[in-house]
Parts: C-alpha cells; sequence; structure tokens
C-alpha cells in the first residue's frame, strides 16, 4: 500500500539529527521561552520575508489570536458584532477561530476552478475577510492581483490569511497582512506535535502576541492564554528548516509528473495550475464519481484522501449561518475532489504508480467530468 502521508519516512532520513537536538533540550532544562524560539522565529521571518515571527502552539490557535487581536483592537467598543467572510470549502477550524472569539460569520461560495472564496458572490456587509489558500495555491497572485473588481470589494476591510497551506508559495511576503501558519504534522514544515506561527509586519501586534500567548507575561496588564511552543519542538523544527528546499523542491518534481501525466485528460482535472505560485501542499484531483474511484485506487494499492468532504455550510454547527446553498460550488467540490499521496519521500516508481492507476481506473465506468457549476 503506498500511504496517502507516510511521517516515519521523513523521520528515519533525520532521525539522528532529531534525537540530538532533543536531548540536548531536555538536558539543558529550559524547556519553555529560551533561544531555540527565537532563533525559530528569527529564520522564519528571514524565510518568509516578514517581519515578524509569533510561533504559538497550534495554527488553530495562531488563527485565534489573529481574531481576538482584531475584535479587540477595532471592534470592542460597537455594540454589533464585526462580520467576517470565510470561504465554504475549508477545514472547521478557519471558522472555529472566528466564532470563539465572537464574530459573526457569513459563509460563502466558492470558485469552481480553485475552490478559493468568490467575493463577486457576497450580496450583505461585512468588516474583514478570511483568505484561505486552498490546497496551497498563493491566493493574492491568482485572486486578489488579479482581478481588479476585488479592490473596490476590499476597500476599507480587514484581510486575514488562514495560511496554513499556503505560506511557502512565492511572492508569499507581498501582501502585508496578518496570517496564521500550521506546523501540524501533516504540513510541508511539519512538527510531531501541534504547532503555529503568526506572520505579520505590525510591530504593536507582534508583542501583543508574544504576551497573549503566554496569559499577559511579563507585565500581565492584559488577559491572554496558554500556546507557547516549547523549546524541543523548535529545535526540531529547526532541523527540518535545514530540508525544507530539498523537500519542496520534490513536491515540485512530482507535481510536475502529475500535471503532465493527466494533461488533456478529460475525466481528470487538475485543481493546481501553476505550482511555481503554490505552497505544494497538496495535490488535488477533480473526478466525478470519486467515491467509486477512491475506493478503487485503495483495492489497488494506493491511499486517497479527501479535503474537503464536506462544505461548511453542510455541516450541522454551521448550518444556520448566512452561506450557499446545497447547489453552489463548494458542495460541488467537496463531491468530487480527491487528494492523492504527494510528499518528498515518495519514490519514482511509486508516483508512476499512482499515475498509472488514477489514469487506469478514471477511465473505467462513467467516471468523469460534468461539473454543472463550472462556466
Amino acid at each position: 500500500m503506498i500511504p496517502f502521508i507516510d511521517i516515519k519516512r521523513q523521520y528515519i532520513q533525520i532521525r539522528e539529527e532529531i534525537l540530538d537536538v532533543t536531548d540536548k533540550v531536555l538536558a539543558s532544562g529550559q524547556l519553555m521561552n529560551g533561544p531555540l524560539l527565537a532563533k525559530l522565529e528569527e529564520q522564519l521571518s528571514a524565510r518568509t520575508g516578514i517581519q515578524h515571527i509569533v510561533c504559538v502552539g497550534s495554527g488553530t490557535s495562531a488563527l485565534e489570536m489573529i481574531a481576538r487581536f482584531h475584535y479587540d483592537t477595532f471592534f470592542g467598543v460597537l455594540e454589533r458584532k464585526p462580520i467576517v467572510l470565510v470561504p465554504a470549502l475549508t477545514y472547521p477550524a478557519t471558522i472555529n477561530a472566528f466564532i470563539t472569539t465572537g464574530w459573526d460569520v457569513v459563509i460563502v461560495d466558492v470558485d469552481p476552478e480553485t475552490g478559493i472564496l468568490e467575493l463577486n458572490k457576497v450580496t450583505q456587509e461585512f468588516d474583514a475577510v478570511c483568505i484561505v489558500g486552498l490546497y496551497g495555491q498563493a491566493v493574492f497572485e491568482d485572486w486578489l492581483l488579479r482581478r481588479k473588481e476585488h479592490h473596490t470589494l476590499l476597500s476599507g476591510k480587514i484581510l486575514i490569511e488562514d495560511a496554513a497551506q499556503h505560506w511557502l508559495a512565492h511572492d508569499y511576503s507581498q501582501q502585508p497582512i496578518m496570517k496564521a501558519i500550521s506546523f501540524d504534522p501533516t504540513k510541508n514544515l511539519a512538527n510531531y506535535g501541534n504547532g503555529g506561527a503568526i506572520a505579520t509586519h505590525d510591530s504593536y501586534a507582534a508583542d501583543w502576541f508574544k504576551m497573549y500567548r503566554d496569559n499577559g507575561k511579563p507585565h500581565v496588564n492584559s488577559y491572554g492564554t496558554n500556546s507557547r511552543m516549547s523549546e524541543v519542538d523548535a529545535a526540531q523544527l529547526l532541523v527540518k528548516l535545514k530540508y525544507l528546499d530539498e523537500w519542496q523542491d520534490r513536491r515540485l518534481e512530482i507535481a510536475l509528473y502529475y500535471l503532465e501525466r493527466f494533461a488533456n485528460n478529460p475525466k481528470i482535472r487538475c485543481i493546481m495550475k501553476l505550482p511555481h505560485m503554490h505552497g505544494l501542499q497538496k495535490f488535488v484531483i477533480e473526478v466525478d464519481h470519486r467515491d467509486l474511484l477512491r475506493d478503487l485506487l485503495y483495492i489497488n494499492g494506493v491511499e486517497c484522501k479527501v479535503h474537503y468532504e464536506r462544505p461548511l455550510h453542510e455541516m450541522e454547527p454551521y448550518a444556520g449561518l448566512p452561506g450557499p446553498s446545497m447547489l453552489s460550488a463548494a458542495s460541488a467540490l467537496s463531491r468530487r475532489v480527491l487528494s492523492l499521496p504527494f510528499y518528498p519521500e515518495l519514490t519514482d516508481s511509486e508516483i508512476e504508480y499512482v499515475a498509472d492507476q488514477v489514469i487506469k481506473y478514471s477511465a473505467n465506468g462513467n467516471i468523469g467530468l460534468t461539473n454543472p457549476n463550472r462556466n
């Protein structure tokens, strides 16, 4: 079986380095708020070109803290709750971050080609937009900068990025917007537990986040929470950061191979179009009869996943929120998308086998493309 993701393969390659730095941290006795965390934040800042990186306990915590900062800074004196737009096709953590911090949320349908929030489908007033780079797509290259009408719609609005999947895309730092990053074990720079970061050019906000993540310390003149990253986490991520470019290059090779193999196949549509503008987090295809194809691939030794099987407006906790109907592009995509194995440790023969099986079984039966929402 070719697993969808195999964390063990990467660990075996860097095991001695991981064990060595972990032992040194534990032997030092300084487990929190130490020099390794500061070094990780400095190196991530240099890599992204974003002035301030504040590491926290998870990507979800990062987005919650960004939502809390904006709520308190800009809307604390309002008699109404601020309204934020979130895309229908995303992980529930995106919407939960705003609900738990007091925002009113409007779920917005997505572009049928990319799965990214479609501003032209918004019909009501709003205060902020949370943009999700679905599967790793560089949102501002492909979405904001290319569509002039979006500039008018976004004038005076707060823009927040759930950048868990796309923060490694090229030109990521060009927009001065607060961004939430994830180091979840499935991500490109993956922690062995949870982990995340906030990226911002705002010095005041960075100081606020550093106090908030540590219950208001050192002065405790504001409230906060416990969302610190340990020195062990920082040490292990620093090891992985040395290999990240190599791993991203390998992901690009795999993406280009998949794109070439599936090109001009009428039964397979690749969601990824421009891999050089992509964070290379997931490789997703669209087919009809997705579940049948997934089952056939699994029987023949290829494990695939679905991201995401239900859009937010079809989930019980959010069904009462303003949002699109079951006839939305998000609902259609959620029934057609399939994520293929896509990680640096895949061998050439495994990648070839995955592509062969996808082509073979998408050609069987009636598996093809008939998306009525695509123009």
